[in-house]
């Protein structure tokens, strides 16, 4: 027996959307009984396991999750692409690695290894506290230079998705984190500005990841035919032929070539 489930980009974001507003809601509300209720049984786990910013807790988990399902309909795409042989396949592949890479950066907080060496390397204060944010701003400037050309490439809707996602994901994992730095320099981390700042921080990162999903998900549905998740069960005569996939109808045979190149 075999069952098809098609994966919408509606579908998808609505429940991604839920999750995102679940998990930011928690965590807030979670911090705040830590300023203004008495201590209660497991209130300093409870706040510990949904709190937005600390790490290896249940919103670091979705965040990796996301950011790894990202990368893989990056590389489905970059598949198709390259049966394609459009000349912007590499582009696709290489999002999908940087996709993987920050899903790992995700989970095990990479980036906050750069602090300390950098912020004593450039006696940073102030805006520039958590020091990581320089070497990867410039980063993020190379990158934008050099996909400008890629960008223009996609259709209207996907690219005005595209530059919504950049600009959530960069606000907040860099602006906001900026003055997060700050108040933590001047005032100090145990406060509730710095809990507020925190929680739009990861509100807007995950935000941005929500609206890259639909964006690809949207690109996947009209130009690559959709995806769907393909779900066998093997009776007890029946040949193991069939396995669980997700699948894209259409990477055989692009849904038009002339738009994928």
């Amino acid at each position: 027996m075999k069952f098809q489930i098609p994966l919408t980009p509606g579908s998808v974001t609505q429940l991604l959307l839920r999750v995102v507003a679940c998990l930011v809601v928690l965590s807030f509300l979670s911090q705040m009984t830590m300023y203004f209720l008495p201590d209660y049984p497991s209130r300093d786990y409870l706040a510990k396991a949904f709190n937005v910013d600390y790490e290896r807790n249940i919103p670091t988990f979705y965040s990796f999750l996301a950011l790894l399902f990202s990368s893989l309909l990056l590389s489905a795409i970059a598949y198709a692409k390259n049966l394609d042989s459009c000349r912007y396949k590499h582009h696709w592949k290489i999002l999908s690695f940087i996709f993987l890479y920050i899903s790992l950066d995700e989970i095990g907080q990479l980036h906050e290894k750069l602090i300390d060496p950098m912020r004593n390397l450039l006696n940073a204060t102030g805006f520039f506290y958590f020091t990581w944010i320089v070497p990867m701003g410039f980063l993020v400037a190379i990158f934008l230079v050099s996909y400008s050309k890629f960008l223009f490439h996609l259709p209207v809707s996907t690219r005005k998705l595209f530059v919504a996602a950049t600009a959530l994901y960069i606000g907040g994992a860099i602006g906001v984190e900026m003055l997060g730095g700050y108040i933590v320099y001047t005032i100090g981390p145990g406060n509730i500005s710095y809990v507020m700042l925190t929680t739009i921080e990861e509100f807007l990162e995950m935000l941005g990841i929500v609206v890259f999903i639909h964006a690809l998900m949207s690109y996947i549905k009209t130009y690559l035919g959709g995806v769907s998740l393909n779900i066998s069960i093997q009776g007890k005569n029946t040949p193991v032929t069939e396995h669980q996939n997700i699948g894209l109808p259409a990477l055989s045979e692009p849904a038009n070539r002339k738009l994928l190149r």
